[in-house]
């Protein structure tokens, strides 16, 4: 692991999800909105824990040195320190894991069908949960009520590649973000009785790898 442990060490982690959205105001002062279809990659910055001792982080700096800003990598949170951020919040009993598409999602559309949903109390899904559709991870932006084993559920932002009906869709702790490091900061050594401590000059800088 190497990018994947800065998540696990990180002292603070900035999320950015926005649509690309322009506005302008006209003379009379009223604003004009428009939204530009882009795939929204998920871009995460991230602040690792400071004086971490060189001696045990070695291994960890030169996996990162190996990736640097070239190498992508693939981030899960389903740790126990990290599994508050993607944890499924639906009725289901446990987090699903027999959904799939309940049809072939039109191009770039953010309104798709699921088909093999578990028996659920309430909502089935919670605004907010994530789902994982062809390696590309998305949130469900309004409650899901449960009305059987399929249903109809809007996403952040448009379906990315061409996924048909029957892939799999994963819920959850179970999806995960391909990443580069956009900005990779190097490092500080202070000294320290018998070696150093670690100082990152800045926040690493993650953006999700989107080749759909």
């Amino acid at each position: 692991m190497s990018f994947q442990t800065i998540f696990e060490i990180q002292q603070s982690m900035t999320v950015n999800n926005r649509r690309t959205v322009g506005q302008q105001v006209s003379r009379s002062g009223q604003v004009r909105v428009a939204q530009y279809l882009t795939s929204v990659p998920w871009v995460f910055t991230v602040m690792p824990h400071a004086y971490l001792s060189y001696a045990t982080s070695r291994d960890i700096i030169q996996a990162i040195d190996n990736k640097d800003r070239q190498l992508p990598e693939v981030i899960q949170f389903n740790s126990s320190i990290l599994s508050w951020f993607t944890a499924y919040k639906g009725g289901a009993a446990t987090t699903p894991t027999t959904v799939t598409l309940g049809a072939t999602p039109a191009p770039n559309s953010q309104t798709i069908s699921l088909a093999g949903l578990p028996s659920s109390t309430g909502a089935i899904f919670k605004a907010g949960d994530f789902i994982m559709i062809g390696g590309y991870t998305y949130k469900i932006t309004a409650d899901v009520p449960y009305t059987g084993a399929t249903a109809t559920v809007s996403i952040h932002r448009p379906i990315i590649g061409s996924p048909v009906s029957g892939a799999a869709v994963a819920c959850g702790n179970n999806c995960t973000f391909n990443v580069l490091a956009e900005k990779c900061p190097t490092y500080t050594l202070m000294p320290a009785p018998g070696g150093a401590f670690v100082q990152w000059d800045e926040a690493f800088v993650f953006r999700e790898d989107i080749t759909g």
